[in-house]
């Protein structure tokens, strides 16, 4: 290692000694980020150009955020308990499976992302790292950093891309799932005669798959990777604790908990409106005023109203949650 790296690793580990363990991160004036509407303080809106925009959250999901799903009927049904969610609440969440993900996801109104949304998190493509093309041991809690555990989510602020405020840790910390069916799996399914065929012979085996059947043996790829189950890999992203910087998409199948994988939530405004709809659960005042505070903020309005047309033509007046958001978003 060269003295002038050396001495950036000096620096970035007494950067992290000195400070601590910080609190759940916090933005003034804003409730607390706590149960299913915790993710919409944090929620930033990510200009897609041609695509709709996507809401991310700032931050990987908290232990803290963990707790309180485990502690729900939604949580209990997929395990959540399983998960390592003790010691500081402001560490990510780790040990979570692509099912639990996707079940905490769903609680907070919003869902897992694919590669390419999480790549428009980090920029415009041009660039591999939020900050820009050059690797930077000092910005993210990667292997070079050499740390070897997460710290609380937020640390590295040099870490961000520029302009506003936007997500933490999208490289390091720990990686995230995503939606993505990983590259090699999928070629390996569109070979019949492939030795690793465990998701296409499922498939055919099932009655209602097997309609969709393809000449020579081939099936949709979608309808595959659901028949693959917990054997089929998705991209996790974004490098960990552990990984190298430069290594920011690793194939993990789906039924694998590691303590350096956790995830972040993402929605765009449409399907977060059609979740919030969708919910029969009676919101707390604190969570209404929290909806309130999102739905004003920044450019969130003119996004979220875009979308609500279509949403709610075919919603129940009588949702919990449509009242509210008509008021605020109807023309």
């Amino acid at each position: 290692m060269s003295g002038v790296r050396g001495a950036g690793l000096l620096v970035a580990f007494a950067l992290l000694a000195s400070c601590g363990p910080p609190a759940a991160p916090a933005i003034a004036g804003t409730p607390p980020r706590a149960g299913r509407f915790g993710s919409l303080r944090d929620f930033v809106l990510i200009d897609r150009g041609r695509g709709a925009p996507l809401f991310v959250d700032r931050f990987e999901v908290t232990r803290g955020d963990w707790a309180e799903f485990a502690a729900t009927a939604a949580g209990r049904e997929v395990g959540a308990e399983q998960a390592i969610a003790d010691g500081n609440p402001a560490l990510p969440v780790g040990y979570v499976d692509l099912r639990q993900a996707r079940a905490f996801a769903r609680w907070r109104f919003a869902r897992l992302p694919r590669q390419d949304e999480w790549a428009a998190a980090i920029g415009d493509g041009r660039h591999q790292f939020p900050w820009g093309s050059k690797e930077d041991p000092t910005r993210a809690n990667t292997g070079e950093l050499g740390l070897g555990e997460p710290v609380p989510v937020g640390t590295f602020e040099a870490g961000r891309r520029a302009g506003g405020n936007q997500p933490y840790d999208l490289i390091g910390n720990v990686s995230e799932w995503t939606e993505s069916v990983s590259f090699g799996w999928t070629a390996n399914q569109l070979d019949p005669v492939a030795s690793c065929m465990v998701g296409r012979d499922r498939l055919l085996r099932t009655p209602a798959f097997a309609v969709w059947g393809w000449p020579g043996g081939l099936v949709p790829l979608v309808l595959a990777a659901a028949a693959g189950g917990e054997r089929v890999p998705r991209d996790a992203v974004g490098s960990d604790f552990l990984s190298p910087m430069a290594v920011t998409v690793e194939p993990v199948l789906a039924g694998d908990r590691r303590l350096r994988l956790g995830l972040r939530v993402y929605s765009t405004p449409g399907e977060l409106l059609a979740a919030l709809l969708a919910t029969d659960v009676k919101p707390r005042a604190e969570d209404l005023d929290q909806l309130r505070r999102f739905v004003r903020r920044d450019q969130h309005r003119a996004a979220l109203a875009a979308a609500w047309p279509t949403v709610a033509k075919p919603a129940p007046a009588e949702a919990p949650l449509y009242r509210l958001l008509h008021d605020e978003l109807a023309p």
